[in-house]
């Protein structure tokens, strides 16, 4: 039964990261034709009735908290699909003005909905699928924009299926954090995240898995903007910290040094590395002012699992094979090299 599971997650993982990459590609793309560089990226669609994308106004700036206020109560099933299908606050998400759209024609979206007849991926092409909010977020000298992403096959009318926050400055993607998720899959999985931005700027993001197990609630991760408008982890306590999925040491609230982490690790070929029966690696990594720098290393990541659920045991975890490494300068990757 875990192998299912096992198997969705990656595939929630790949098409995740797989539309992260494009979204932003797209922004960047955009960004480019607005500031003059409309003889290397021929497209009109690249700007909206020839004005930019992004509202500038001051006056749409939305007013935090915003988003799911009770985020770390939300710790049962009832509470959880409640909260999922209030139309109160799906209103408040939608008030934000999802009205700007990247025209279809102007790129494809590498994702799958695992969606079968009567679906197909020709369903409601009427619609578009990325929409960009009118409000936004003011932060000092950075705008952050809400990217809608809508799925427009599974059902006769589109619903928010992701929404991307976009830091930018001066017209120019700097860096982007996935903030919401509604995906509904087959036999009744689900993945949902649900997000909230409190008046300090500091975003919760909570994740919570529908599979056979029936349901799995995972840890709250909170994230700050930085002063370089990158989003990093943030850490209500500074000093030592340790979970079941890293360990290391928190400097003002984000990581500094050398920490280690557990994690599934979608990079991994199963294929090339038949020793891989899980996707997870044994991470030895390195943080700047909760940037990543320097030298990262991946190892196969040896653990047991517990027969009856299915999960990993932490207390059997040991570094096993060095599989690549990657090198980092302020928080940008710059090489990976597998071994």
């Amino acid at each position: 039964m875990f192998t299912v599971s096992l198997k969705y997650q990656i595939y929630m993982r790949k098409i995740n990261r797989a539309c992260f990459f494009v979204l932003f590609f797209i922004l960047s793309c955009m960004s480019k034709s607005q500031t003059g560089n409309e003889k290397e990226i021929k497209t009109e669609a690249h700007s909206a009735e020839k004005g930019s994308l992004f509202n500038t106004n001051k006056a749409d700036c939305i007013t935090l908290p915003f988003g799911y206020a009770d985020i770390s109560k939300l710790t049962a099933v009832e509470s959880v699909l409640s909260a999922v299908q209030d139309e109160n606050k799906l209103k408040e998400i939608s008030s934000l003005k999802f009205e700007k759209a990247i025209k279809k024609d102007l790129l494809l979206l590498p994702e799958e909905y695992n969606v079968f007849l009567p679906f197909n991926k020709n369903v409601n092409e009427k619609f578009d699928r990325i929409k960009i909010a009118t409000d936004y977020l003011c932060y000092g000298e950075y705008s952050l924009y809400f990217v809608g992403v809508l799925n427009t096959v599974r059902y006769a009318e589109p619903y928010m299926e992701k929404i991307y926050l976009v830091s930018m400055k001066n017209n120019r993607p700097i860096d982007m954090k996935r903030i919401y998720l509604n995906y509904q899959g087959e036999m009744g999985f689900a993945n949902y995240t649900l997000f909230n931005i409190d008046k300090n700027y500091i975003i919760s993001l909570q994740d919570y898995e529908f599979t056979e197990s029936p349901f799995k609630l995972k840890p709250l991760n909170k994230y700050q903007i930085l002063s370089s408008g990158k989003f990093s982890r943030y850490y209500d306590h500074d000093g030592s910290y340790k979970d079941g999925e890293e360990q290391g040491i928190v400097k003002n609230h984000t990581k500094e040094g050398k920490w280690v982490e557990f994690k599934p690790n979608d990079h991994i070929d199963l294929q090339k590395y038949p020793e891989f029966t899980d996707s997870y690696t044994y991470l030895e990594a390195e943080y700047k002012n909760g940037l990543p720098v320097g030298k990262w290393k991946f190892y196969k990541l040896l653990q047991e699992y517990n027969e009856e659920t299915g999960e990993p045991m932490v207390e059997t975890r040991k570094k096993g094979k060095w599989i690549y490494t990657e090198i980092y300068k302020d928080g940008v990757l710059e090489k990976r090299e597998f071994y």
